[in-house]
């Protein structure tokens, strides 16, 4: 099962790094709009924010696993920074240190699940 994904993971990994800038730019788009997205309850934003990093950092290691961890953690925080920075000099929006607190768990519960990935994948390659 493991050579299987293995293969799988090789055969489509244009369509990865297409997904994981794809999934960047959408994110960094609604991010940096003047208009904010509908929100109907005060916990749907910080699942924007989390949900967001998350994918963006599963997406970034099926793309490139050769990444270092941390470079792939400091390029994700960087991605939340800015887009809270831009945030702040839109008039409609508001930057807001919890965003960037939300980020940074999404981030770092993307880099657990990649973490786990390889703990198991290196197990069973032993």
């Amino acid at each position: 099962m493991w050579l299987t994904l293995k293969r799988l993971w090789l055969r489509y990994r244009l369509v990865f790094k297409v997904l994981f800038f794809a999934v960047l730019g959408l994110g960094i788009y609604l991010g940096m709009n003047p208009v904010p997205p509908p929100t109907s309850a005060s916990w749907h934003g910080d699942f924007y924010h989390a949900g967001g990093l998350f994918a963006c950092t599963i997406l970034s290691f099926f793309a490139y696993p050769h990444w270092r961890w941390w470079a792939r953690g400091a390029l994700m925080f960087l991605v939340g920074v800015a887009i809270e920075a831009v945030q702040h000099f839109h008039p409609t929006r508001s930057a807001d240190f919890l965003d960037i607190q939300v980020n940074t768990g999404g981030l770092a519960a993307g880099l657990l699940v990649i973490f786990m990935f390889q703990l198991v994948y290196r197990r069973r390659a032993a």
